[in-house]
């Protein structure tokens, strides 16, 4: 079945900003610089709410689905992990491990599934707290 005409758009949509943030990400994860941290915290509160779209799209669809139209997700869930800025603020790390559930196959059928599924939890990040729950 082919993607409706708003799914289409939306996943470009989506890949046009997982482009412009991968990118923010890469710069970020390769300077420590006081300008680099203040970019960081000027931009978190338009990157929680890229998360909190990247969440809405992936709860949509499964995860074989999410990797094809959306090939680089991975790439940026992976480098949010290792952000510590992003991970410093609670509501960031909750959206990030919704993120990162919602790519997990329950039953997976392939060795690419497996993998993503194995890739999925080495990425995930332990929760600072209690609590978690996906809504």
């Amino acid at each position: 079945m082919a993607p409706s005409p708003k799914m289409a758009q939306d996943s470009l949509g989506l890949v046009s900003n997982c482009q412009f943030w991968l990118q923010k990400l890469s710069i970020w994860e390769q300077a420590s610089t006081l300008e680099t941290q203040q970019d960081i915290c000027l931009h978190l509160p338009r990157f929680q709410e890229f998360l909190m779209q990247v969440y809405q799209s992936l709860k949509e669809m499964n995860s074989n689905t999410a990797v094809e139209r959306v090939p680089i997700i991975g790439q940026v869930l992976a480098k949010s992990c290792w952000n510590p800025f992003i991970l410093a603020y609670d509501e960031s790390q909750k959206i990030l491990i919704w993120c990162l559930c919602c790519l997990i196959n329950k039953e997976p059928q392939n060795s690419g599934e497996s993998e993503l599924n194995s890739w999925t939890r080495v990425a995930d990040i332990p929760p600072r707290s209690q609590g978690y729950e996906l809504s």
